[in-house]
């Protein structure tokens, strides 16, 4: 199982793309893969054939879990249907550097045989379907009842999901998304009653959970509002929305002229860029923006890389290059790394403003309202003007209020001062 990302522990295979005796070249999409972060295809690191695969599609699995072996194809005959257990040897994405091992002389192991104990199929239980089984306060018992689709009938994460969805509702707790040693108090969680609908959450969801929660338990977070007067910007946008796209290839929105003001704001005030480490902070030499893209399983953030060197038309192409491919399901693990400030855009939905929060370890996060009409004052006169609300949530812990309203203001005066 390839690292997808920095904070990344695990993964699930979604899909087999090739079956055991089938050839694959070098890059080749072997296999799918979904995490909190990204669905992605996984390359094959070496050309050969696909002799065993190792883990089913639906089993999550920890990151450098050994997932299949490809040889020259002289134990393909042998092994009609993949073994469930991983093997010898290590299988990374050529996203890192790879430590993939080809099946040598040494004789594959055998398929598992079904199991004719409870005793032995407890034992095919993986970590990833005993964790599951915690989650949903399944006992043992159990789950040991659930029907297996694995080889030798082992039970796979799928299989644990499935009977979660269509087993009747029963009156226990859930376990809860922030799960302390003892467990917040019963009295705080819901007691599901029958009629209910209880859907499993999706691997992405969960990690979003996990990350909100520590998230407000690592940072103290404040956030600041400002408006900001969009005519100037909203003028040239609908003068030179067709010239821009046809030239640059790229629709004109908001979020590009945003960025870029975002950015020099960021060179003003290094400290939005930067990480608290310890009783250090670390300041980053480079900005990679992160900028959050709505998908109907969540939220997820790629990044423009090194966006301090880019000019009005880079951040516009880098951005809708990212977005389309977050949509499409075609973002790398390169696209959603190391991003040190974020922001995010609720305002396309028709929100006004909200309080985003901070995803660690950056240290701020700014989030833009809709651009609306409203009246305001204009030289002692009240004119209309189409306004947007900018919310900036930043940590307390390095960054002062007074420095957090500076750097809101540049980012007003730099797209109320637009020129191109």
């Amino acid at each position: 199982m390839p690292q997808m990302g920095e904070s990344l522990s695990e993964g699930t295979i979604t899909k087999w793309l090739k079956k055991p005796g089938e050839r694959i070249e070098r890059d080749e999409p072997l296999f799918e893969i979904t995490t909190d972060k990204v669905d992605t295809e996984v390359p094959a690191p070496v050309s050969g054939i696909l002799e065993r695969i190792l883990v089913n599609e639906g089993v999550t699995v920890g990151v450098g879990t050994t997932v299949a072996e490809i040889g020259d194809g002289a134990v393909a005959a042998t092994t009609a249907s993949p073994p469930p257990a991983a093997g010898a040897g290590h299988f990374r994405s050529s996203h890192e550097p790879t430590t993939f091992q080809r099946r040598g002389a040494q004789p594959p192991a055998a398929p598992a045989p079904a199991a004719s104990s409870s005793g032995e199929k407890r034992g095919q239980l993986s970590p990833a379907v005993l964790s599951l089984a915690a989650e949903s306060r399944l006992d043992i018992q159990e789950l040991l009842e659930i029907p297996g689709s694995g080889a030798g009938g082992r039970i796979s994460r799928r299989d644990v999901e499935r009977y979660l969805r269509e087993r009747p509702v029963r009156r226990e707790s859930p376990a809860p998304l922030q799960r302390a040693p003892e467990g917040p108090p019963s009295h705080y969680l819901y007691q599901p009653e029958p009629g209910d609908k209880l859907v499993s959450m999706s691997p992405m969801r969960k990690q979003i959970a996990e990350h909100m929660i520590w998230s407000q338990q690592i940072s103290a977070q404040v956030t600041s509002f400002t408006e900001c007067d969009m005519h100037r910007i909203v003028r040239y946008r609908d003068e030179n929305r067709a010239r821009f796209e046809e030239t640059e290839g790229v629709p004109l929105t908001f979020l590009p002229f945003v960025a870029e003001a975002t950015v020099k704001a960021l060179k003003e005030f290094p400290i939005f860029n930067a990480s608290v480490v310890g009783d250090q902070i670390a300041l980053k030499k480079h900005i990679h923006l992160g900028v959050a893209v709505a998908l109907e399983e969540g939220l997820i953030v790629p990044v423009v890389a090194n966006a301090d060197e880019m000019n009005f038309v880079g951040l516009a192409r880098a951005i809708h290059r990212l977005a389309d491919a977050a949509r499409s399901r075609r973002l790398t693990p390169a696209d959603v790394r190391g991003a040190t400030f974020t922001i995010t855009n609720p305002g396309m939905f028709g929100g006004l403003t909200g309080t985003p929060m901070i995803a660690q370890p950056q240290v701020a996060i700014l989030g833009l309202g809709a651009v609306a009409k409203k009246p305001v004052v204009v030289d002692d006169a009240i004119a209309i003007r189409p306004i947007m609300v900018l919310a900036l949530t930043f940590d307390h812990r390095i960054i002062d209020g007074a420095t957090g309203f500076q750097f809101l203001e540049s980012i007003r005066r730099h797209l109320e001062e637009f020129e191109i």
